[in-house]
């Protein structure tokens, strides 16, 4: 997994900000796939998914996210507006020349996959979405109105720990506690009240978290919460065109049914609404499905993009 390191490259955005990222670019003719991660992860997190590609002559492009890993970790919350992210994705795609993209999201990553939907849907072929689904412009629904649809959608509210984590002190208390922190959010067992296990397909990427996390700390990757209950995130979505709320793209959509914060019914009903060609599947696993079960996934995943890839 370390080798891949060695493949990553840097690129500055047309804002300004410099991302690091893998690279391989595609043979015989097939697309590249934009692999975008979420909190609190990294680009090798796809280390199952950018090996089992790569092998297969796919173009991989996956980056260390705004705040994250070698990628540049401005502190202002309005920089990691998700049009701003996609841009800088697009970016870097232009700056690989690639034309032949699928992009796929997991957790946040999907958050910023949408807003590619948005803003850049003729760049792409397609769009998967991993645990955490397509999700339309909300340019009006603030975040306590979210909670309480929530609450009563689902029968609680799966989003209250948002105001922590954008919470001014939330980058000094995780550190402070960050064997708790990495418990909770990886953990084994989601019922558990105690400390509980953590989830064994996360460990062999854990020495790489914490040496990262340790240098680059939390305050960047907080900052997608910060966006998250913010007005600044209403009037982004105001920018999206209307015709574009409705994805005409293909969209794959991996739910985890073992997620108690990424329920399958909320992704499910969106995609239902927003995605007429979308192929969904249910894996049995928590929220880390690209590490839990990177076989199935991998699987399909190639299933779909050969569905959609002329």
């Amino acid at each position: 997994m370390e080798s891949l390191l060695s493949h990553f490259k840097q690129f500055k955005v047309s804002r300004g900000f410099n991302y690091r990222y893998f690279f391989s670019p595609a043979t015989s003719g097939k697309p590249t796939l934009l692999f975008i991660h979420g909190f609190p992860s990294l680009a090798i997190d796809w280390h199952h998914q950018i090996t089992f590609f790569k092998a297969k002559g796919y173009g991989i492009v996956v980056p260390d996210m705004l705040g994250y890993g070698g990628t540049d970790k401005p502190e202002e919350y309005t920089e990691y507006l998700h049009s701003l992210l996609a841009q800088d994705l697009v970016d870097i795609l232009d700056h690989e020349e690639v034309t032949n993209a699928i992009a796929i999201g997991h957790d946040w990553g999907a958050r910023t996959n949408s807003s590619l939907a948005h803003f850049h849907p003729d760049r792409f072929i397609g769009f998967g979405f991993l645990a955490v689904g397509y999700t339309a412009p909300n340019t009006s629904v603030t975040y306590d109105e979210l909670q309480a649809q929530m609450t009563q959608f689902i029968g609680y509210n799966p989003y209250g720990y948002w105001e922590f984590f954008a919470s001014p002190d939330a980058a000094e208390t995780i550190p402070k506690h960050i064997e708790s922190f990495w418990d909770l959010v990886q953990a084994k067992d989601t019922q558990s009240d105690t400390r509980t296990p953590r989830d064994p397909a996360l460990a062999q990427i854990q020495r790489i978290h914490d040496k990262e996390f340790a240098k680059g700390g939390f305050r960047g990757p907080l900052n997608y919460y910060r966006v998250a209950i913010s007005a600044e995130e209403l009037e982004d979505a105001k920018k999206a065109p209307l015709e574009n709320y409705i994805v005409q793209k293909p969209v794959y959509l991996g739910c985890t049914e073992r997620d108690e914060i990424c329920v399958p019914i909320i992704a499910q009903t969106a995609a239902r609404q927003f995605c007429p060609q979308a192929t969904i599947e249910t894996f049995d696993t928590g929220h880390w499905v690209l590490l839990d079960v990177p076989n199935d996934v991998n699987l399909a995943l190639e299933k779909w993009i050969n569905s959609i890839v002329v």
